[in-house]
C-alpha cells in the first residue's frame, strides 16, 4: 500500500495492471491459443510452403547477385588490360599483383594466353607455363564467342577442389581476343555456397544444388557432388527431372530416407543452375497438427469473452498511460513543446510525466551542444546504425553531400554519399560492423567537376552494453593539402639525395631519439644495402661502435655542432680507416633541435701522415705544424705564448720569431677578434667553447670552426687556454647548395614551390609597408597533357623548358617566375600601380610564348598558354598568400574557359 502526498492511501498501477492481467491471463489462454491458430491452419500450410520458396528464391537471388557482380569485376579487369594496352603477356603478371583486392571475391585469377597456356597468376608465378586449359569447354566458348562464361563445375588439376570458373576476354581495339581471364571459385567457400551448409529448412531439412544438365554441385552428403542427379538422386528429389525442364515452385515428395516433405525449385539465372530444397512435412506442419486437437465451439466462445474483459480492464487501467502516449508523440513531434510546463497528477503516471519533461529537456540540451560541437569541426560526421542507414549528419556533411539532415537521416549512407560502388568503403564497412575500428584514405571529388581530393576516414563501431554493434561513428578530414606538401617534400628530397649521394662522405640523419630518417649512399653500401631508415642507431651500430659516438651525439642533441675523429668499425671491415665525423644538430626556427646530421670524411690517409711525422719528429711544434688547424696558446691576459706554422702565418710572422707582444688581438685583427669576444670569459671560466668565425681571405669569406680549450693545472686554476681552428668553408659551402637546391626547379632552373610560399608572403608585406599594387599571374600551357601524351615526356621538358625561358624574358628582372608543378607557372610583379599596366605584361607573354613556334628537338609545336591574374591596387592586412593564389586560380580557369590563349582578371 502506497500513499499520496496528501496522505490518502492508493493502490500502485503495478497492482492494477498484474491483477488484472493476471485474470485476463487465466481465462484466455487455453481458449485463444488453441482457437487462433486452428483457424489458420490452412493458410498456414500455404503460407509455409510459400515461404520455404520465398527463402529458396533470396538464396537464389543472392548467389545470382555474387556472379553477376564478379563478371562485372573481370569484365572491369578486362577492360583495364585493353586501356593500358598490353599486347603481350610480360606485364600482366605486375598488373595481376596490384590487384590484390581480387583475393576477396575470388579463390584465383589467371591470365591465358590463346593457347590456354596460364601466363599471369595472383597465387602466385610458379606455375606460370605449367598449365595449359586448351581443352576446358569454357576457355573454348569465351575464345569462340569473344564473351565471358560460367563454366560447368570441375575439378582442379592441381588440387582435386571442386571448382566453377568465370571467365572474360581481353580485347584489343580490332574486338579480337589477346588473352582469357579466369576467375576460379571453390564450391564450399563461404563467399559463394559455403553458406548453404548451414540453411535449414526446420530440423532435419536442406539445399541441394545441380546445373542444368543434372551434375550435382552442392548436397548434404558429399559423395553425391559432381554426379549426375537423375543417377545420384533419383530417390532423394521427387520430379527432378521436371526441375531440370524449368519447372520453379513446390512440391510435395519422399526422399531416400522415407521423409514425406516439401520440396522447392528455383533456378540461378546467372549460371543456369537449379537450387532445391527438402523440409520435412511432420516438421513443417507440426504444430498445425497439434492445432487439430483443440476443441472448436468453446475455445472460440471463451476466446471472446476473455478478448472482451481484457479489453474492458486494459482500457481502463491503461488510460493515463495513453495520455502520456500521446505527450510523447506531441514532444516527438514538436521537442519545444516539452519545455512547456504542465500540472500532472501525484500517481505514477504523474511521476513519469514529469521525469519524461525533464528528460526532454535534458536531451535538448545535450543535443544542442554536441552539434555546435559537430557543427564546428573540420570533419564531416555521421552515425549510422547496423542497418547503415543515418541517425545523424553534422551541417559539414550535408553541406558536402548537398542536403539537409531531415533529408539525410534514416537514407542509406551509400547510396545517398554515391559511394555504393567503392569496395575499398564496403571491405571497411564489413569490419566496422563486425566490431572492429578502421582508418584509411581515399581519393575522391569533393563536388562535382572539382578536382580529386584525398580524405582520411575513421569508422569507430557503436556497440551495445552487450558489445553487440548497433551501429558505427564515421569522422571523414579533407587531407588534400597534408598530401600535397609530403608530394613537394618527396621531390625536394629526392633532389637532395641526389646531391648526397655523390659527396665523398657517410651522411646521414637521425631524430631525437636516434633512430635513422635518411642515410646516402655510400652509408647503405658501408651496411651492405640494409634497410637502415627508421632504425636504431644503437641498434645498427653495435654497442662498442655506439659508445664511441654517444658523446657527440649527445652534445649535437644540445645544441652543439661537434666536429670528431675517430677509427673505423672494425665489425664493418674498416676498422684500419680513420674518420673524421661532424655531427651538426638539426634546428627549427624555435632553436629547439630535433635530431642530428652527420657527416663522415675518409681521413685515413690525413691521419697515416700525421703518425709519421709524429713518429719521425716525436716533437709538438712538428705535429702542429701538420694539421690542419690554426694552434695557439694564450695565456689568461690573451699574450700569445706558442703558435703553430699556420697560426704564425696567420699572424703574419715569422715561423722562428719570437711571440714578445702578440696578443690574440694583433694576431687576428680587429674584425676576427670581435669575433672571439664573446667566448673568452667562458674558456677561462675553465669551460670549453666551440663556435664559428669568418674571415675574409682574398676576394671571398672563409669560414672556420673555433675551438677554446682550458689550460687547467693541478689546483684546478686556469692560466692559459688553447686555441684551435679549422677551415669548414667547404663544408659551408656544401651546405649552401643544399639549402639552394632544395629551392630550385631542376628542369626549368626556376624557384620552386618552397620558395615561391617562402617568398609571395614576403612580398604581399613589403607591398603593404610600401602602400604600393602588386599582382599574382597564374599560368599554365594549353592541351599540355596531349603534347605528353602524343610526343612523350622528353619532349613534354623541352616544352617546359623553352616556355620558363620566354616566360622570363618577357618579364621584368625584378619579377619572380616560379614552376609550382607540371605546366603550372606562377609571376610575382611587384610595384605595379594599375590593372592596365598588368595587362599590358600578361599581353606581352602571350604574344612572347604564342611566336615564334617552339622548335623541340627538330619538332615545331604550336604553343600557347592561359594566364589567370590577381591584381591588388593596394594590399591590406587581410589579403594572405593563400588567397591571392586562389584568386589567380579562378581567373586561370576563366581564362580557359573563354578559349584559352589569353588573360583574365579576378572579378
Amino acid at each position: 500500500m502506497k500513499f499520496f502526498a496528501n496522505g490518502k492511501p492508493r493502490i500502485s498501477l503495478n497492482t492494477r495492471l498484474s491483477v488484472g492481467v493476471a485474470v485476463v491471463v487465466l481465462a484466455t489462454t487455453f481458449g485463444i491459443a488453441t482457437v487462433a491458430l486452428h483457424l489458420v491452419k490452412d493458410r498456414m500450410q500455404a503460407s509455409i510452403a510459400n515461404e520455404e520458396f520465398a527463402r529458396l528464391s533470396a538464396i537464389a537471388n543472392a548467389v545470382d547477385q555474387k556472379f553477376a557482380s564478379r563478371r562485372i569485376l573481370l569484365k572491369s579487369i578486362a577492360e583495364s588490360v585493353g586501356s593500358h594496352g598490353f599486347t603481350t603477356a610480360a606485364p600482366l603478371q605486375a598488373f595481376l599483383e596490384k590487384h590484390q583486392s581480387l583475393r576477396a571475391a575470388f579463390d584465383n585469377v589467371a591470365f591465358l594466353d590463346l593457347d590456354g597456356d596460364l601466363v599471369a597468376n595472383l597465387n602466385g608465378a610458379r606455375q606460370i607455363g605449367k598449365v595449359n586449359v586448351k581443352d576446358r569447354t569454357y576457355f573454348k566458348d569465351t575464345v569462340a564467342s569473344r564473351t565471358g562464361v560460367i563454366s560447368e563445375p570441375y575439378r582442379n588439376r592441381l588440387n582435386g577442389l571442386a571448382q566453377v570458373a568465370i571467365t572474360e576476354p581481353v580485347l584489343d581495339a580490332a574486338g579480337r581476343v589477346l588473352f582469357v581471364i579466369s576467375g576460379s571459385i571453390n564450391l564450399k567457400e563461404r563467399n559463394i555456397l559455403g553458406e548453404l551448409a548451414d540453411v535449414r529448412f526446420g530440423q532435419t531439412g536442406y539445399v541441394f544444388i545441380t546445373t542444368a544438365d543434372g551434375v550435382v554441385i552442392d548436397h548434404p552428403l558429399a559423395d553425391r557432388v559432381l554426379k549426375q542427379a537423375n543417377a545420384a538422386m533419383a530417390d532423394d528429389a521427387p520430379d527432378i527431372d521436371r526441375a531440370l525442364s524449368g519447372f520453379e515452385g513446390t512440391i510435395e515428395g519422399v526422399n531416400h530416407a522415407g521423409v514425406r516433405g516439401l520440396y522447392a525449385f528455383k533456378r540461378i539465372r546467372q549460371a543456369d543452375w537449379v537450387m532445391g530444397s527438402m523440409y520435412p512435412r511432420h516438421e513443417a506442419f507440426a504444430r498445425i497438427d497439434a492445432i487439430e486437437r483443440t476443441a472448436w465451439i468453446g475455445a472460440f466462445v471463451l476466446a471472446l469473452l476473455a478478448g472482451a474483459l481484457a479489453l474492458a480492464v486494459a482500457q481502463r487501467l491503461l488510460r493515463p498511460l495513453t495520455w502520456l502516449h500521446r505527450r510523447m508523440l506531441d514532444a516527438h513531434a514538436s521537442p519545444d513543446r516539452a519545455a512547456v510546463a504542465r500540472t500532472y497528477p501525484h500517481d505514477e503516471i504523474g511521476d513519469l510525466s514529469r521525469t519524461f519533461d525533464r528528460l526532454m529537456q535534458q536531451r535538448q540540451t545535450s543535443e544542442k551542444f554536441l552539434r555546435d560541437i559537430t557543427d564546428n569541426l573540420p570533419a564531416m560526421i555521421s552515425h549510422a546504425d547496423a542497418q547503415g542507414r543515418y541517425t545523424f549528419v553534422n551541417a559539414r556533411l550535408c553541406e558536402e553531400l548537398g542536403y539537409n539532415a531531415d533529408e539525410l537521416v534514416g537514407q542509406p549512407v551509400q547510396s545517398m554519399s554515391g559511394l555504393h560502388d567503392d569496395p575499398v568503403l564496403e571491405n571497411n564497412l564489413r569490419r566496422v560492423l563486425a566490431g572492429e575500428a578502421v582508418s584509411f584514405e581515399r581519393r575522391g571529388a569533393a563536388h562535382r567537376d572539382e578536382e580529386e581530393h584525398f580524405f582520411q576516414t575513421d569508422f569507430i563501431p557503436d556497440l551495445d552494453p552487450q558489445g553487440q554493434v548497433r551501429g558505427y561513428y564515421a569522422m571523414t578530414f579533407d587531407i588534400t593539402q597534408r598530401k600535397r606538401i609530403e608530394l613537394e617534400l618527396a621531390h625536394s628530397e629526392a633532389q637532395i639525395r641526389t646531391i648526397a649521394d655523390n659527396i665523398p662522405a657517410l651522411v646521414s640523419h637521425v631524430d631525437a631519439t636516434l633512430h635513422y630518417t635518411f642515410v646516402n649512399a655510400k652509408v647503405r653500401a658501408l651496411h651492405h644495402d640494409n634497410a637502415l631508415v627508421g632504425r636504431w642507431m644503437p641498434g645498427i651500430r653495435g654497442e662498442a661502435d655506439f659508445a664511441v659516438v654517444r658523446p657527440h651525439i649527445e652534445r649535437a642533441l644540445a645544441g652543439e655542432t661537434v666536429i670528431v675523429e675517430k677509427a673505423g668499425d672494425a665489425a664493418l671491415g674498416i676498422g684500419e680507416r680513420t674518420f673524421k665525423a661532424h655531427y651538426i644538430p638539426d634546428h627549427d626556427a624555435d632553436g629547439t633541435v630535433h635530431g642530428v646530421f652527420a657527416m663522415t670524411f675518409d681521413i685515413t690517409d690525413e691521419v697515416n701522415i700525421r703518425r709519421a711525422l709524429t713518429q719521425q719528429e716525436k716533437r709538438l711544434r712538428d705535429v702542429t705544424d701538420n694539421i690542419p688547424a690554426l694552434v695557439a696558446y694564450f695565456d689568461r691576459d690573451e699574450n700569445c705564448l706558442y703558435g703553430n706554422s699556420r697560426a704564425r702565418r696567420m699572424a703574419g710572422l715569422d715561423e722562428r720569431a719570437p711571440l714578445d707582444g702578440v696578443t690574440l688581438r694583433s694576431a687576428v685583427g680587429e674584425a676576427v677578434y670581435a669575433q672571439h669576444t664573446p667566448h673568452l670569459p667562458q674558456v677561462l671560466a675553465g669551460k670549453a667553447a666551440m663556435y664559428p668565425v669568418q674571415v675574409p681571405v682574398g676576394d671571398r669569406e672563409a669560414h672556420f670552426q673555433v675551438n677554446l680549450i682550458p689550460d687547467k693545472d693541478l689546483a684546478g686554476g686556469v692560466p692559459g687556454f688553447y686555441l684551435m681552428t679549422f677551415n669548414v668553408t667547404a663544408l659551408k659551402e656544401a651546405e649552401r647548395k643544399l639549402i639552394e637546391l632544395a629551392r630550385m626547379d631542376v628542369l626549368t632552373g626556376l624557384p620552386n614551390r618552397l620558395a615561391f610560399n617562402e617568398h609571395l608572403p614576403a612580398a604581399l608585406s613589403r607591398a603593404r609597408r610600401a602602400e604600393g599594387g602588386m599582382a599574382l599571374m597564374f599560368l599554365d600551357i594549353d592541351h599540355f597533357k596531349a603534347i605528353n601524351d602524343t610526343l612523350g615526356h622528353a619532349i613534354g621538358d623541352g616544352v617546359l623548358a623553352e616556355y620558363a625561358r620566354r616566360l622570363r624574358t618577357s618579364v621584368r628582372e625584378t619579377d619572380t617566375v616560379v614552376r609550382l608543378a607540371g605546366d603550372e607557372f606562377v609571376v610575382v610583379l611587384e610595384n605595379v600601380r594599375s590593372q592596365d599596366a598588368v595587362a599590358g605584361v600578361a599581353q606581352k607573354i602571350v604574344a612572347y610564348i604564342g611566336a615564334p613556334v617552339f622548335d623541340v628537338d627538330g619538332r615545331r609545336l604550336d604553343v600557347t598558354t592561359s594566364i589567370g591574374i590577381a591584381f591588388l591596387e593596394t594590399v591590406d592586412a587581410t589579403v594572405e598568400a593563400g588567397e591571392l593564389l586562389a584568386r589567380a586560380d579562378t581567373a586561370l580557369y576563366a581564362a580557359k574557359s573563354q578559349g584559352r590563349n589569353r588573360f583574365a582578371f579576378f572579378q
